[in-house]
């Protein structure tokens, strides 16, 4: 420690600096963020891998437990097939000892007593006894009784040259039952004197001592092997080798297993199995079976053992990259939001300083002042619009500006007084500025400010007059247009006249006789003269519309005669554009108390529209029909061009179509659904659409029931498609 009253020395310069720069660096929030995310990753994947491994581990260790139960399976199923075989020998031998005809080579009660056990257990594939000469006495197959010698059998000799035990030889082909692989189970037949009197053979099938294991499906898994105490292999099961296929012919061909048998009576390794494809890394249980002459060999490769592993692996590897991943992401935002919030004081500091500025830049008037109404600031554009500077109105009250500054509602039109005492009308705005900041319940010790934002509404009050004058200018217009239409309206009917009288001459015959064509034409031009004359009646009407004044002319109108009138009318249009129209209301429907021209109109004007929009190729059909409330209604469908969702809310609207004055490819001037509504409105009932675009389009009129005058109760009808 420095002695008291000396001075320590200080570190150097460039040292302390350092210092003092590393101490930052660790102290600072972002590096304390970034270390914490690190070593959570780092934890998170630690924790993983070892889960990983701990899994491997226990994974291996239960494809050790698979392989041991597979060879306890195989051993099971061994012993009983085994002890089975050597108790029916047993009493095979007293059986042969006790009827008289077991000395009698083919006895057909012994063959029949032969049968009946070989039937009655299902491993056996034959049953034979020798005597000691070698010749078969008896078997129970059902071919005559070999004549050749089994003398040169192992099962012969074995059991001959040995003891009392079961004796089992390896895996021969059998001569009864030529391709047949059969083990062959063999036990001494002595007389009472205890002499050899021959050998008992049950010859066991293979296949039926494998059936257990294969309806376990142990190919999926791994596979087993019996063989016996000197390495001769009696069944292995899957099948996948024999001698010639690189597979071990004996188990004295295997040494890792054939020296853990050395050693001990069980044991589990892990070795190399060899097979057709060479050699496969597995998990081997090795067993010798107490009591009998057999050994077995389970085996289990080790990535079948460790599939199930590998599945979790990947799983856990996702699920650690991911949280990893999310960790990192996790981190990196926090970084970014703390950067961010330093970044937003600075721009705070930076913007503190620029909101005189901003305020002086703005084009209105805007003024703040306290609740007593005492001015605190005052912008550029304020003192522009009230002709006096800042500094003689801080202070002032607000009412030195705007009389009625602080009574009445918010965003209001008041009247300015400037400095030279002119008035004029401005647009009042206030809104309350807490200077706490807070977002809740004000308080009544919180300090607020107004701020008013005033805008001079001179020009404004300019237009709004001008605007009134130019919608009086307006209807002046429209005035005159309906008068224009009715003396135009007027001026044509004069030679509409004329045509439809000289039509009606014509059709009399006056001038000579006409054929039937020509008569037809003449209807035509009659009848589009007509039409043509309605609708400068229309245009009349329309003015009328628009007016309130339109009076219906009520008549009872057959419906069915109606339209047929008004398909007359559309039928060349259609041929001519290749639509062909299907008129389903060729009978009497109904009769209806309406305004004829007006009804006839109506329809007239909804196939016209069909005709007009529906292509060549197309179709239109129109039907009619009482409906559930005893009203009428009437559709016309087509498979059209359709009419876009955008323009359904403008369809009745007049003069208003899909298309505009740009683009139109059809003619028209938007007033026939216009005035078709009118009318069926006029009568009390709809019109309304059902369009789908590039399908089609049904217009729908529907009348009330007070409209329907008759209904042919002997007439069918057929109920129109409803309306969207």
């Amino acid at each position: 420690m420095p002695v008291p009253g000396s001075a320590s020395s200080p570190l150097p310069r460039s040292t302390a600096g350092l210092a003092g720069a590393l101490c930052g660096r660790l102290g600072s929030m972002r590096f304390l963020m970034t270390a914490s995310g690190l070593a959570f990753i780092l934890v998170v994947n630690t924790l993983i891998g070892y889960g990983i491994l701990q899994g491997r581990r226990e994974a291996l260790d239960a494809g050790e437990r698979a392989t041991r139960d597979l060879a306890r399976m195989l051993e099971s199923q061994t012993l009983r097939t085994a002890f089975a075989v050597d108790q029916l020998l047993r009493d095979l031998s007293f059986a042969l000892d006790t009827l008289p005809d077991g000395s009698h080579r083919g006895s057909t009660a012994i063959h029949d007593h032969l049968r009946q056990r070989r039937d009655n257990f299902a491993e056996l594939a034959d049953l034979v006894v020798v005597d000691g000469d070698g010749l078969a006495l008896h078997h129970s197959a059902e071919v005559p009784l070999p004549a050749a010698p089994l003398s040169d059998r192992a099962y012969f000799t074995g059991p001959r040259d040995g003891g009392q035990d079961l004796h089992v030889s390896a895996a021969i082909t059998s001569r009864v039952r030529p391709g047949t692989q059969i083990i062959p189970f063999s036990r001494r037949w002595l007389d009472t004197d205890g002499g050899f009197r021959g050998v008992l053979v049950a010859m066991v099938d293979p296949t039926r001592l494998a059936a257990t294991l294969e309806s376990r499906d142990i190919d999926r898994k791994g596979s087993v092997i019996l063989a016996l105490g000197d390495g001769t292999i009696l069944l292995e099961r899957p099948q996948r080798h024999d001698g010639n296929q690189g597979g071990p012919g004996r188990l004295t061909d295997w040494p890792a297993v054939w020296s853990a048998l050395a050693t001990h009576d069980e044991a589990t390794i892990r070795d190399a199995v060899p097979g057709p494809g060479g050699t496969t890394d597995s998990l081997v249980s090795v067993r010798r079976v107490q009591g009998y002459p057999f050994v077995i060999v389970a085996t289990l490769p080790v990535a079948a053992a460790l599939a199930e592993w590998r599945r979790d692996t990947a799983a856990w590897t996702s699920i650690g990259t991911v949280m990893t991943i999310a960790i990192a992401l996790l981190t990196a935002f926090v970084i970014r939001q703390h950067a961010r919030r330093d970044e937003d004081q600075a721009r705070l500091a930076r913007a503190s300083r620029r909101i005189r500025g901003i305020l002086d830049s703005m084009l209105d008037a805007v003024v703040t002042f306290d609740t007593a109404g005492r001015i605190v600031t005052f912008n550029r554009a304020a003192e522009m619009m009230f002709a006096v500077p800042e500094r003689e109105m801080i202070g002032q009250p607000i009412e030195a500006l705007i009389p009625d500054g602080r009574g009445g509602a918010n965003d209001r039109d008041l009247t300015a007084l400037r400095r030279d005492g002119h008035a004029f009308p401005v647009g009042f705005t206030v809104s309350d500025l807490r200077l706490g900041g807070g977002t809740g319940a004000v308080r009544p010790d919180e300090p607020r400010i107004h701020v008013g934002v005033i805008r001079d509404m001179t020009r404004r009050k300019q237009q709004e007059a001008e605007l009134i004058a130019s919608k009086t200018q307006a209807e002046l217009a429209n005035r005159a247009k309906s008068e224009f239409l009715a003396n135009m309206s007027h001026e044509l009917r004069t030679p509409l006249n004329a045509i439809i009288g000289f039509a009606e001459v014509l059709d009399s015959e006056f001038f000579g006789t006409v054929n039937e064509r020509q008569k037809s034409c003449i209807t035509d031009i009659h009848d589009s003269g007509r039409h043509l004359l309605d609708i400068v009646n229309a245009v009349l009407d329309m003015s009328k519309l628009e007016a309130g004044q339109f009076e219906l002319c009520e008549e009872a109108v057959e419906v069915h005669e109606a339209v047929g009138q008004c398909l007359m009318m559309v039928r060349d249009r259609a041929a001519s554009g290749g639509v062909a129209i299907h008129n389903e209301v060729t009978a009497a429907i109904a009769t209806l108390w309406v305004d004829r021209r007006a009804f006839k109109q109506v329809i007239l004007n909804l196939l016209s529209n069909a005709v007009k929009f529906t292509p060549g190729g197309g179709s239109i059909t129109i039907t009619a029909g009482m409906e559930q409330d005893r009203g009428f209604a009437l559709a016309v469908a087509d498979t059209g061009i359709g009419i876009p969702p955008d323009f359904m809310a403008d369809l009745f609207q007049p003069f208003r179509q899909a298309e505009n004055a740009t683009n139109r490819r059809y003619e028209g001037t938007g007033l026939g659904l216009s005035i078709s509504k009118n009318f069926v409105d006029l009568h009390g009932g709809t019109l309304t659409c059902r369009s789908t675009p590039g399908a089609g389009t049904t217009m729908t009129v529907r009348l009330p029931a007070m409209r329907v005058i008759e209904q042919p109760s002997q007439v069918g009808s057929r109920n129109p498609a409803p309306a969207a």
